[in-house]
């Protein structure tokens, strides 16, 4: 589940040190909206964001074994838990601001720029997964299986959402249409439907735990970018949860359900449009206090 983090942080290290040209303030190029001097001709440096798509909850296998017991019959039998992800849907909507002044750090000579832009946005996620239990019940060596029982039981968890993300954003071209987004973010969920807590069959619940309905954990993004037009950008991808901060379980980033846990993946096509710039009907200043402006933002 960490293989998304050490990815996100080599193409995070290494993609700086290509981006610098860009990012750049006193170079000669002044096109880049998200890295460098910003150009928010015709545009603020802020608009509306939306994502969706399919999630999934991806597991790992684990086992127990249950020894002879005489409240069982004296029946010796053992039993394997096996957990499978199922594929569920998330949404999101809100606001991507791009600072004028975004802070900055020297390297090798040049400033460079830590931040590309931020977002927020509320939505809803719906996690599901499912659980097998496969009893075996033995002889009185264990070895010889005499017969074999199962049961499972399965969920779909409704969450509404709240997230917050901060993004670096590294160029693959020279004419900037191409672009890797990394985010670092945290998301608030809290359940508002599903949660099936039975078992259709047989289980034992001796390691059953059911996550908290309120979920606090921080998030890595990883996507494609691609602007579309000025101002227009398409940028799909895939988030996920790296630390898992509430409810509390040594950090881990999955959801407990039933005896299984679960990491949710999200693969998402996400949007951004900024806003147009307004006319406010009345005098914008001589045309030598507008070329003064622009030039001002140029050189930020």
């Amino acid at each position: 589940m960490h293989k998304l983090l050490l990815i996100s942080l080599i193409l995070s290290f290494s993609g700086g040190f290509f981006a610098q040209k860009n990012l750049n303030p006193r170079g000669k190029k002044h096109k880049d909206l998200f890295g460098g001097p910003q150009d928010f001709s015709n545009f603020q440096p802020r608009g509306i964001q939306f994502s969706f798509g399919p999630n999934y909850t991806f597991t790992k296998k684990s086992d127990a074994l249950l020894q002879a017991d005489s409240s069982m019959n004296g029946q010796r039998f053992n039993y394997n838990v096996n957990p499978t992800g199922r594929i569920g849907f998330s949404a999101q909507v809100g606001m991507a601001h791009f600072p004028l002044k975004a802070p900055k750090v020297n390297l090798f000579g040049n400033p460079y720029r830590l931040m590309s832009y931020w977002d927020w946005g509320l939505g809803m996620n719906l996690y599901g997964g499912k659980e097998k239990t496969t009893v075996n019940y033995t002889d009185a060596t264990g070895t010889n299986i005499l017969s074999t029982e199962s049961g499972t039981g399965a969920f779909y968890n409704f969450y509404g959402s709240a997230k917050i993300s901060v993004h670096k954003l590294f160029y693959l071209t020279s004419k900037l249409r191409y672009f890797i987004d990394f985010g670092i973010g945290a998301n608030f969920d809290y359940q508002l439907g599903g949660g099936n807590r039975t078992y259709t069959g047989i289980h034992f619940p001796i390691n059953e735990r059911f996550q908290n309905p309120f979920v606090a954990q921080l998030n890595s993004s990883l996507g494609f970018g691609i602007r579309l037009k000025r101002g227009s950008y398409f940028i799909p991808g895939v988030k996920a949860p790296i630390l898992g901060m509430y409810e509390w379980d040594k950090g881990s980033p999955t959801l407990h359900w039933f005896s299984s846990t679960y990491w949710p993946v999200t693969f998402q096509a996400k949007f951004i449009f900024l806003f147009k710039q307004k006319s406010n009907g009345c005098n914008t200043g001589s045309e030598e206090d507008r070329k003064k402006n622009k030039e001002y933002m140029q050189n930020k």
